[in-house]
């Protein structure tokens, strides 16, 4: 089973997004902020994915993603 981890990214204006990471838990903060610009900052969310819902992304191992929230 791949792990997917949820974190939240506040951008320069305050924004919030989700950021997923297919990575280790403790791989997760730092893979995100590898892909995003200087300045913002990502935290780990606590809640984790079900395997259903990691298994949904389909997402490779190692791959990060960013969602803006609505």
């Amino acid at each position: 089973m791949q792990e997917v981890h949820l974190l939240r990214v506040i951008i320069d204006s305050g924004e919030r997004q989700i950021g997923l990471a297919a990575t280790d838990r403790d791989r997760a903060v730092e893979e995100v902020l590898d892909a995003i610009p200087e300045g913002w900052t990502v935290s780990l969310i606590e809640r984790e994915l079900s395997a259903e819902q990691a298994a949904s992304l389909n997402m490779k191992p190692g791959e990060v993603r960013q969602h803006k929230l609505s």
